[in-house]
C-alpha cells in the first residue's frame, strides 16, 4: 500500500510544530518603549461595528425612473420643423414639446376627413332603410345591408380617430405639421430630437419626468445573489446614497452578473445617459468590523492585523476579509468593536514577530 509523504507520523509532527510557531508568531505580544512607538510612527484607532460590505466601483448607468417617466415618441414619420422645450425644463402636461412636419399626419388628417364623411352617410341610410323596414316597403335584407355597412363605417370612423388622439395640428404650422406634447407635468430629463432631423414613426423624441429623481442602473457578480435584495444601500461618487429597489431574476449569460436598479434622492447633479460607479453595501455579519485599509497586512494566504493589547504591547491577529472600498476594509477575527487598532504604522511591526 502506497503511503504518502504528508501521512507519515514524522512529518505530521513537523507540520504540528510549525503550525504551533505560526500561532504563536501571529498572537505574540510585542512590547516596545514609548520612544519607539513615536519613531515609528505608530497610530491607533478604534475598530467600528459594520454596517455593510462594500461591494466598490460597481459599473453603473443613470436611468430614467420607471415608475415616475414617460417618452414622448412620434406618432408619425417626418421632419422636425421646430423644438420648443429643451432638456432641463419643467412643463406642464399638455405644453408643446416640438413640431414635426409630416405626409403621414396629412395622410391621418385626409382619411380622419374621408371617414367622417361616410360614417355620416352610412349612419343616415342605415336610419332611412330602418324606418322603410318599419313601413313594409323595403325587404328586411336591405335594412340589414344597411345597418352592416353603418357599423363597419363607425369602426373606420373610430381608427381613425384613434390614429389622432393626443395629436394637434401645430397651431401656427403649415399643412401636415403636428405637434409633440407633454403627457404629463415634469422635468423634461432628455431630448433625443433637433431642427432639420428625419424621425421615423414611435421614435423616441423626449423623456419626461414627473419629479427630479433618477434611478442608477448597475452590475454585480452573480456570486453574490444570496445577498441581494431590495432596500440595499448604494452610494454614488459624489456621495449620494440611494437604495435598491429591483434586482434582476436572470443573469447576463456574457458578463455573469445581476442587473440591479436604485433610486436616487432628488439631485440636480446626475443626469440621464451618464456613466459611472457605484458601491453596494451588502450585509455585514454580526462579528465584522470596519477598520482603515492602511491597518491590513498581507501575510501569505493570510491577513494581519495589530491590536493594542495595552500602552506600549501590540498583538497580530489574523482576520478575514469580507470587503474593501478605497478607505474602509471589513473584516472579522478575534477582535470586537472598539479594540484599538494599529492604522499606521503596522508594516514596521511585523518584522518584529520574528525577533
Amino acid at each position: 500500500m502506497k503511503t504518502s509523504l504528508s501521512s507519515t507520523p514524522s512529518v505530521r509532527r513537523i507540520l504540528y510544530i510549525l503550525a504551533l510557531l505560526f500561532s504563536a508568531h501571529a498572537n505574540a505580544d510585542i512590547q516596545l518603549e514609548a520612544a519607539q512607538i513615536q519613531r515609528l510612527g505608530i497610530q491607533t484607532a478604534p475598530a467600528e461595528a459594520a454596517q455593510g460590505i462594500p461591494l466598490d466601483r460597481l459599473p453603473a448607468e443613470v436611468i430614467a425612473p420607471l415608475e415616475s417617466s414617460r417618452t414622448v415618441s412620434a406618432p408619425f414619420a417626418g421632419v422636425v420643423s421646430g423644438v420648443i422645450t429643451d432638456e432641463g425644463a419643467t412643463v406642464k402636461a399638455g405644453a408643446p414639446l416640438a413640431h414635426i412636419q409630416s405626409r403621414d399626419f396629412l395622410a391621418a388628417q385626409a382619411d380622419m376627413q374621408r371617414s367622417s364623411s361616410e360614417a355620416a352617410l352610412a349612419r343616415s341610410q342605415a336610419e332611412r332603410d330602418a324606418r322603410l323596414l318599419e313601413e313594409g316597403i323595403i325587404a328586411r335584407s336591405r335594412a340589414d345591408e344597411s345597418r352592416a355597412r353603418n357599423i363597419d363605417a363607425q369602426a373606420q370612423l373610430n381608427q381613425a380617430r384613434a390614429a389622432l388622439a393626443g395629436i394637434g395640428a401645430a397651431s401656427d404650422g403649415g399643412a401636415g405639421e403636428y405637434e409633440l406634447r407633454a403627457p404629463i407635468a415634469g422635468r423634461v430629463l432628455r431630448r433625443s430630437i433637433s431642427p432639420g432631423q428625419v424621425v421615423n414613426a414611435f421614435d423616441p423624441a423626449f423623456i419626461i419626468a414627473a419629479d427630479a429623481r433618477v434611478d442608477v442602473q448597475f452590475q454585480v457578480p452573480v456570486a453574490q445573489r444570496a445577498a441581494l435584495a431590495t432596500g440595499l444601500v448604494v452610494e454614488m461618487e459624489d456621495g449620494a446614497q440611494g437604495r435598491v429597489v429591483a434586482v434582476s431574476a436572470a443573469s447576463d449569460p456574457l458578463s455573469q452578473s445581476l442587473r440591479l436598479r436604485a433610486r436616487l434622492p432628488e439631485s440636480a447633479h446626475w443626469r440621464v445617459g451618464e456613466r459611472t460607479t457605484v458601491k453596494l453595501l451588502l450585509p455585514a455579519p454580526d462579528n465584522a468590523l470596519r477598520v482603515p485599509v492602511s491597518a491590513l497586512l498581507p501575510d501569505g494566504a493570510r491577513t494581519l492585523v495589530f491590536v493594542a493589547a495595552s500602552a506600549t504591547q501590540y498583538r497580530a491577529v489574523p482576520v478575514e476579509r469580507l470587503g474593501a472600498d478605497a478607505r474602509f476594509a471589513v473584516i472579522r477575527g478575534a477582535l470586537k468593536a472598539g479594540d484599538n487598532i494599529v492604522v499606521r504604522g503596522a508594516s514596521a511591526l511585523k518584522p518584529l514577530l520574528t525577533q
